[in-house]
């Protein structure tokens, strides 16, 4: 089962490098790096080992392919969770740079 998908995505996917105006960009912050226990065979059937995400460094085992993916996509969904929470400035902040930019009460 998992072979099949692999040898799916392996068809479909995009092996153009330049000319083409639909070219795919590889975002750093979606890269990753899987590392297979040597019990894991070419198949997939049976995959055990972790996988990191490069940009924040958290590494997660897994015990199957279907546990890779799931896992890279937890990864990626707290990934995103955390890049939202840098670009929301913190509670008050936009307040106390209002104050900051602007003439104290007592002289409005």
């Amino acid at each position: 089962m998992i072979g099949q998908i692999m040898d799916d995505i392996m068809a479909n996917a995009s092996g153009s490098q330049g000319g083409d105006e639909r070219e795919v960009t590889l975002p750093y912050a979606r890269a990753f790096v899987v590392q297979f226990t040597s019990e894991t065979d070419a198949g997939l059937e049976h995959a055990e080992g972790r996988v990191e995400h490069m940009r924040s460094g958290r590494r997660v085992r897994f015990a199957s392919a279907v546990d890779l993916l799931a896992c890279i996509a937890r990864l990626l969904a707290d990934d995103r969770r955390e890049q939202a929470k840098r670009d929301v400035p913190a509670a008050g902040t936009r307040g106390a740079r209002d104050r900051r930019n602007r003439a104290p009460d007592r002289w409005t």
